[in-house]
């Protein structure tokens, strides 16, 4: 069939039955309808794109209307569908002083006999829709919430960048994958009771559950869901709440702190002073004459169980950062070192200790009577967890807490430290233990067998030294703790049992004469008598006032006075501000129960405190080291 011959046909069926069938394809619409010969040539069209005529676009090829980088497409389908028969679609593209149109071409054939004389053209403006599915696309691809998309049978359909960069997998690893495997374990079958009810049609609303990174660590995440009812596919929206339940969870454990720590210290002081006078007079009773071995042995008991009790009062103020810290620069392995004989006699036979001190290690400005005490805190708890025995690592080393660890670890802090890890290989924690593993009073141990304090503990002196401590277990496979301490570039100094050996130790007996402010007559009374049997005298008053009266009636005699820091009337720091005025010379020693940071703050910057209840040695000592100054 000859090319002129096509287009007689096509002309005579535009003039008969093709104007008919191009009624019924307009039926009204707003499609651009256009009929194009064999050579592509436009014989007929219904209506132009704006800023072009009918008459200007009759006779053309239609090729002149399609953009330079769609000809080729445009050519290769009209061509084949002359070939073919068979109709087919294509978009392409036009720009008016709008802007840029996006066209969805139909093409058919026109047949005559069987052969393809012409095509029909139509052509629907879809920009607005393909807007609108460029909108959703970029929505899905930038959104900063995680979007997915899973099948019913759990398999992730589709997910969007922030969904893989929150767990560290590219969006080609997750598509395809079950998502249920990136889910805690612990968490998975509650999880897939959420998702079965999804596709029973009941929506989820802050739905939260743990995710896995790729790296191991854990994030939580909290998700809107609903499911198609015609594709029961599951669409969800989730958000990253790790740092917020971090937050929440610190927050809360603040406020158990404070609120333990507010009891603790209330009652410390009046708790401390009745120790102090019940220690006191046993150690009095212990020196007056030669009681009988039973007599003996029972003045011991009273006074082990005073000192465990006082004991009990200085953990409730660890824990909840009240007791006063007393730092020094330390070589944490040093330390450990001279503890590890006394964790040997702590820990059964059937337990190996394996300390492996880092090279090179910084040092720490920590108290040390309170680190060692976290070092033995953390040290019986793994006891206790290997009751079948096992292996307890104790490892040091220097780290670098840098922000990306930051950001896998919302419990962390940027900065240097000094990481004290105390491993064991014993039982293991499941998750909802390890949520309330540093609440106070909290206890797996059974009863009997535990305060709750002594973890409790360890996180109140971490806290307070302006560390960390974070704990990893599982069920099985042991735990481990760790503790980061701030690292200090100057040098440690010698500390503990070397230190000592260097100082001279005092005698401690003497003739002075000491003034004694003490309000409670039970700590006052056996202090007296504990002076007066050292040889020296005592002038013994009930608050700050007094002790000034005392002081001017015998202001020559006195050559130290003992001051309790909380007092009625006129406390320790505030009288020592007159005493000194009546005489610059003399020496003070403060003593205290318990004081807040309303009566510490107020203290001489170089004050020495004695702590109650103290041994009688001790406070004999410290009174001649202060008068040999």
């Amino acid at each position: 069939m000859g090319e002129a011959r096509d287009g007689d046909l096509l002309d005579r069926w535009l003039r008969g039955e093709g104007l008919a069938t191009l009624d019924h394809i307009m039926g009204g619409a707003l499609d651009v309808v256009g009929v194009v010969d064999r050579e592509l040539v436009i014989r007929y069209v219904n209506w132009t794109a704006p800023g072009l005529t009918r008459e200007g676009v009759v006779g053309k090829s239609v090729l002149d209307l399609v953009p330079p980088g769609y000809k080729d497409l445009s050519r290769d389908i009209y061509q084949q569908v002359l070939r073919t028969g068979v109709g087919a679609r294509f978009e392409t593209m036009y720009r008016d002083e709008h802007g840029v149109l996006i066209w969805m071409v139909r093409v058919g054939p026109i047949r005559h006999e069987g052969e393809a004389i012409g095509l029909v053209a139509i052509t629907t403006d879809v920009t607005e829709q393909r807007r609108e599915h460029a909108d959703r696309d970029r929505f899905f691809s930038l959104s900063l919430d995680m979007l997915i998309v899973v099948m019913p049978d759990g398999r992730l359909k589709r997910v969007n960048p922030a969904f893989g960069e929150t767990l560290g997998y590219e969006l080609s690893e997750l598509v395809e994958t079950p998502f249920l495997d990136l889910v805690h374990p612990d968490d998975r079958a509650r999880t897939m009771e959420s998702f079965e009810a999804l596709l029973r049609g009941k929506p989820a609303t802050d739905f939260e559950n743990r995710y896995r990174r790729r790296d191991g660590a854990q994030r939580v995440f909290s998700w809107r869901a609903t499911a198609d009812p015609v594709t029961g596919d599951v669409y969800a929206v989730a958000r990253d709440i790790t740092e917020q339940r971090v937050t929440e969870a610190q927050l809360r454990h603040a406020q158990k702190m404070e609120a333990v720590g507010q009891l603790a210290g209330g009652i410390a002081h009046d708790f401390n002073n009745l120790m102090q006078a019940v220690l006191a007079n046993v150690e009095l009773a212990l020196l007056e004459g030669s009681p009988s071995p039973r007599v003996a042995d029972y003045l011991h008991e009273i006074a082990g169980a005073g000192r465990r009790a006082a004991d009990l009062t200085k953990q409730l103020l660890a824990f909840s950062r009240r007791q006063p810290l007393h730092p020094v620069r330390i070589d944490l392995n040093a330390l450990l070192r001279s503890l590890m004989n006394l964790l040997r006699r702590l820990l059964p036979e059937n337990i190996a200790i394996d300390l492996r001190a880092g090279g090179a290690l910084a040092s720490v400005s920590a108290d040390p009577t309170q680190l060692e005490q976290v070092i033995i805190n953390l040290c019986v708890n793994a006891r206790d967890a290997m009751e079948s025995g096992g292996k307890l690592t104790i490892e040091t080393d220097n780290v670098v807490i840098d922000e990306h660890e930051c950001e896998l670890h919302p419990w962390a802090r940027q900065g240097r430290f000094v990481r004290l890890r105390v491993t064991d290989t014993g039982a293991g924690m499941a998750a909802e233990v390890l949520e309330r593993v540093f609440d106070p009073f909290f206890t797996t141990k059974g009863k009997h067998r535990g305060t709750g304090l002594g973890l409790a503990t360890v996180y109140g002196i971490v806290q307070q030294h302006g560390g960390l401590v974070h704990v990893d277990s599982e069920v099985g496979l042991g735990t481990a703790f760790k503790v980061y301490l701030p690292a200090d570039d100057r040098p440690a100094i010698a500390t503990g049992a070397a230190a000592a050996s260097a100082v001279t130790r005092p005698h401690p007996h003497g003739r002075e004469t000491i003034l004694i402010a003490e309000d409670e007559e039970l700590v006052r009374r056996p202090v007296v008598r504990i002076l007066e049997g050292a040889g020296y005298r005592t002038l013994p008053a009930s608050n700050g006032l007094e002790a000034i009266r005392v002081l001017r009636e015998h202001a020559h005699a006195v050559a130290l006075v003992i001051l309790d820091v909380v007092m009625p009337e006129l406390g320790g720091p505030d009288a020592w501000e007159r005493i000194r005025a009546i005489r610059p010379d003399l020496r003070v020693i403060f003593t205290s129960g318990y004081a807040d940071d309303r009566y510490r703050s107020r203290l001489p910057p170089d004050a020495e405190v004695l702590e109650k209840p103290f041994h009688t040695e001790e406070l004999l000592k410290r009174i001649r080291r202060k008068l040999d100054e």
